[in-house]
């Protein structure tokens, strides 16, 4: 079943919302596309939000296994040598491809930056990245 979008109460709600002429013109574009798509309605929510963490760059699996435990990095509780991974959604865009879900060491802990250098085996290999640690997580076990 095609998707059906009413293209008229779009605008109303861009219009009120205060959304700025290029976001709305994006928005409206990708929704054209959108009611083009042959798909059925229950798979349309899951379609929506794979397609909206894909393109922010955000990865939609963080690796790892069911055995490890991880559990937000914070400040003051880090030291070197221990095991950290780039949250899934840590970064957008570009940025987000190339980091998030990733997996490393702490190599070393200055002014606040836990200093990282990979171990997942990706490439490219990011040694010596500085992330704050809102946008790591911290294996526990």
């Amino acid at each position: 079943m095609k998707n059906s979008v009413d293209f008229e109460w779009v605008k109303e709600q861009l219009t009120k919302a205060r959304v700025r002429k290029g976001p709305g013109d994006v928005a409206i574009e990708l929704l054209k596309k959108w009611e083009e798509i042959d798909l059925p309605e229950e798979l349309a929510s899951e379609a929506i939000n794979t397609f909206a963490e894909l393109a922010k760059g955000h990865a939609l699996v963080e690796e790892g296994n069911k055995e490890e435990v991880w559990v937000p990095a914070m400040a003051g509780h880090m030291k070197v040598a221990d095991q950290v991974r780039v949250k899934k959604d840590a970064f957008q865009g570009e940025l987000g491809k190339m980091h998030n879900g990733r997996r490393g060491v702490v190599i070393a802990i200055r002014y606040g930056d836990i200093i990282v250098n990979s171990t997942d085996n990706r490439k490219p290999s990011l040694d010596g990245s500085h992330y704050s640690p809102h946008h790591l997580e911290k294996r526990v076990k």
